[in-house]
């Protein structure tokens, strides 16, 4: 496109084009977009250039760009209403042309063809206003052709939808009073607007969720493809209890309703954690209490689920939810199983602090919910901190068949149990991790301790081989300590956990030792061979990239022969090395 003609369409200059030479080809210039002179104007709002130019039929006010967007299409984006209304009257004279021509756009005799003319993603131009909130212009869209509130773009989205998801609370309740025809609530993937607007918990909101309900009830059990929600699903899962409200009490019979995992709305605020919706749908549906999904889980189940601890201390208050407390799923589980399988001490706390919670209760595999917090809790003290003792003292005393008769299977028949046969697995795997980690790297900087520095004074060359000693110490230390508590076994000095952090900071400890000592030795002359600097920069770095493919090692070696031929070597190495170091020390004795 020419310059001049860009800055006059952009300027809004009609006289430009009226003073233009007639065999310059102005009108059918365009951008590299295929924007014309009228897309520009239209962007730039030049209202009087539309309003001069209005009553040439000729001109080409109705060509799209590349992306499909008329004129129409930009102004609506903009909010221009005022060129819209110049538009929507042009269309109208089309109607009185005769014969059609394509460069001048579709003249078939009808004007609301060229209003719901659609962009390449489908959108009339009531879609871009409504995406937009401009509420103007959705009006006069709507006036003029109100079938356009019953369109649905590429992504199966209304205009009502696009106005309520983008939050433009005028616009929706424009479409939803004052449409004369019932519009279109589709959105992607089968979600509503009602879905959508009762997640809001503006009081404006309020109104509108009120007006759809009242004179559109049919849309409240309607459900989205993915989940198969309802509208009080969304309510429940949001906490809007005004919301939840109105559609109870609109068709309370949708509480009925489960989604793909047989959740009912109920389940979804237990596991969200909002007490007053809940209370809401009980009080209008008391029977709701009942409803299980898939797996035979209770509202508590899911309050369990979802760690919240308020609604289970809600729930031991409300008479028709605390019937509930000791009822169990497909698996057996009550919600009590749960919480220990979940490792929640807060929920077992607040659960076996009740007396009419059955403590000793038995799920499918014959585990309390004692050993179901011993099994989750093997070689693993730290699981409920502190309060472990607590914890297990208040699942009570009484212990049950089930677990003498896993102590017998234990001790006499060397037969773990079914429950915790994974745990010790995985527990011995993680103990021969660190147990293989601590080894090297103590085979690492034990030589090291014995290394002379030789520093003195308070250069910075001292400093820094002051420093590698102090860390390399830390390093082997950490390690030893972590080795003697491994070989312990069940007397454990130190948690697990515990154990786990002094391996990182024994790696981390050696690791910055070795740059500390490259850095010390390329201050100036070093007596110490380029073998030797090699040495203890490149052996920290293997340990390190083998502690990081550590898990995969693992994996490799279940069986316990193969790791028991892992351990052995590395032993063997790490005397080998340490013997190796101490012989060259004594037969070549040398200081930095």
């Amino acid at each position: 496109m020419d310059p001049s003609v860009y800055e006059a369409a952009e300027s809004g200059d009609v006289g430009f084009f009226r003073r233009a030479d007639a065999s310059i080809d102005l009108l059918y210039q365009k951008t590299p977009t295929h924007n014309s002179i009228f897309h520009i104007a239209a962007e730039y709002k030049q209202i009087h250039f539309f309003r001069d130019v209005i009553d040439d039929p000729s001109l080409l006010f109705w060509a799209p760009n590349k992306k499909g967007n008329t004129p129409l299409h930009v102004a609506a984006r903009v909010g221009c209403d005022e060129i819209v209304k110049l538009l929507i009257e042009h269309a109208k004279k089309l109607l009185h042309i005769e014969g059609p021509d394509e460069e001048r756009g579709p003249t078939d005799g009808e004007a609301n063809k060229l209003l719901r003319m659609t962009n390449f993603q489908e959108d009339t131009a009531l879609h871009v206003a409504a995406r937009c909130g401009h509420v103007e212009v959705v009006n006069l869209l709507m006036a003029e052709d109100p079938g356009l509130c019953c369109l649905i773009n590429f992504s199966k989205e209304s205009p009502l939808f696009l106005a309520t998801r983008h939050g433009f609370p005028l616009v929706a309740r424009s479409i939803v009073n004052e449409c004369p025809i019932s519009p279109s609530f589709r959105g992607f993937n089968g979600v509503t607007t009602l879905h959508v607007a009762v997640t809001y918990m503006d009081e404006e909101w309020k109104g509108i969720v009120e007006t759809m309900v009242s004179k559109y009830p049919d849309i409240i059990k309607k459900v989205d493809d993915a989940l198969r929600w309802t509208s009080l699903h969304y309510a429940a899962f949001g906490g809007n209890l005004e919301a939840t409200q109105l559609l109870m009490q609109r068709d309370s019979s949708v509480s009925y309703i489960l989604d793909k995992s047989g959740m009912s709305a109920l389940h979804v605020a237990a596991y969200a954690g909002h007490t007053d919706v809940m209370e809401e749908m009980i009080r209008c549906r008391p029977d709701i209490c009942d409803l299980v999904n898939h797996y035979g889980e209770t509202a508590l189940h899911a309050a369990v689920l979802g760690g919240r601890t308020n609604v289970i201390m809600h729930s031991l208050n409300v008479s028709k939810l605390a019937v509930l407390i000791n009822e169990a799923d497909v698996d057996g589980n009550t919600p009590l199983h749960l919480a220990a399988i979940k490792k929640n001490p807060e929920i077992i706390r607040a659960l076996t602090g009740d007396p009419r919670v059955d403590k000793i209760a038995t799920n499918g595999k014959f585990s309390q919910a004692y050993n179901i917090c011993l099994s989750q809790n093997i070689g693993e003290q730290e699981i409920f901190g502190s309060s472990s003792p607590r914890v297990l003292d208040n699942l009570g005393s009484s212990i049950g068949l089930p677990y003498f008769h896993g102590q017998i299977r234990r001790d006499f028949w060397n037969v773990p149990e079914k429950d915790t046969i994974e745990g010790e697995k995985e527990h011995e795997q993680r103990r021969g991790s660190r147990l293989l980690i601590a080894t090297v790297v103590a085979s690492i900087t034990f030589p090291a301790t014995f290394v002379d520095t030789g520093a003195s004074g308070s250069d910075g060359r001292g400093i820094a081989l002051e420093m590698f000693y102090f860390l390399n110490l830390v390093s082997f230390l950490s390690s030893f300590l972590v080795i003697y508590n491994e070989i312990v076994g069940k007397n454990l000095v130190m948690p697990t956990h515990t154990a786990s952090e002094v391996i990182r900071i024994s790696v981390s400890a050696m690791l910055v030792a070795n740059i500390v000592w490259w850095c010390a030795t390329h201050h100036g002359d070093t007596k110490l061979s380029l073998l030797q600097s090699v040495d203890f920069i490149v052996s920290p770095t293997i340990i390190f990239l083998g502690f990081s493919f550590l898990p995969e090692l693992t994996e490799a070696l279940r069986t316990k022969v193969n790791q028991k031929k892992l351990y052995n070597r590395g032993f063997s190495f790490s005397a080998w090395y340490v013997l190796a170091y101490i012989r060259k020390k004594f037969q070549k004795p040398h200081a930095l």
